[in-house]
């Protein structure tokens, strides 16, 4: 295998980025339907729950910040190469 193909299959940045924010979004939709259906149910459910959505919502920050980061990474590039 070339050093090429193997850097080719490595996800970029940005698709790493938009990826976290997908998997957080997704995980927090999925964390609000298991607080809505126990509400009257197990406490520890529901704790895990509410736990699980602030760790997603940690995930979707920092994917955003990641973002951030890669988009003013290519401003400077292209900054630069003008």
């Amino acid at each position: 295998m070339s050093s090429l193909a193997t850097i080719s299959s490595i996800p970029s940045a940005f698709q790493s980025a938009q990826s976290g924010i997908r998997r957080g979004l997704a995980g927090i939709d999925r964390d609000a339907q298991a607080v809505a259906n126990g509400a009257a149910g197990d406490v520890g459910d529901l704790t895990g729950a509410l736990v699980d959505s602030l760790q997603q919502r940690l995930l979707v920050e920092a994917s955003a910040r990641m973002l951030s980061t890669v988009d003013q990474t290519l401003g400077t590039l292209v900054d630069v190469k003008a």
